[in-house]
């Protein structure tokens, strides 16, 4: 029986392949309309369509590291953890900086208008919060939250062949 660990564990999502280059990466959109590709405009017989809010598209370069050929249909992930990371990231640090800058406002302020010396604190905790997270997203975005590549779908052939009749 394996172990199941939050190392091995992604969140999940489909992508359509939509072209490939010769170093190795592939180009994906994710939020197609129908993954084949083949009904981007809605119609009655694709199920999904009816069930499903419209998603934003998304492009991004991807390493092939599974073979995946232009049309195809990859399961791509990014570690769970990652994004637990990216909240902390995203939320905390503005508030930790908010926080202390708040604090550090009212110790300065020496009780004549502390609550003026709070707010412009906390202003100031918020910029150097969001400057910060905004640093460290851009060190750590390189790393530990690009997508892989963790498979490819099978081709459904009843897909492709509605394609034709479209």
């Amino acid at each position: 029986m394996s172990k199941l660990t939050s190392n091995n564990s992604y969140v999940e999502k489909l992508a359509l392949v939509i072209s490939k280059s010769g170093d190795g990466y592939v180009t994906c959109e994710y939020g197609t309309a129908g993954l084949c590709g083949g009904c981007k405009e809605k119609s009655d017989d694709c199920v999904p369509e009816l069930f499903s809010k419209p998603q934003s598209q998304a492009v991004f370069l991807l390493k092939n590291t599974c073979g995946a050929e232009i049309n195809q249909v990859v399961r791509v992930g990014i570690p769970e953890r990652s994004l637990l990371l990216g909240a902390f990231i995203a939320y905390g640090i503005p508030l930790l900086f908010i926080i202390c800058c708040s604090g550090l406002g009212v110790y300065f302020s020496q009780n004549s208008n502390s609550d003026i010396a709070a707010m412009i604190g906390a202003f100031i905790g918020l910029v150097l919060g969001f400057l910060t997270a905004a640093v460290l997203a851009k060190i750590l975005g390189k790393t530990i939250w690009n997508p892989k590549m963790l498979g490819i779908l099978p081709l459904n052939t009843q897909c492709s062949n509605s394609t034709k009749n479209h």
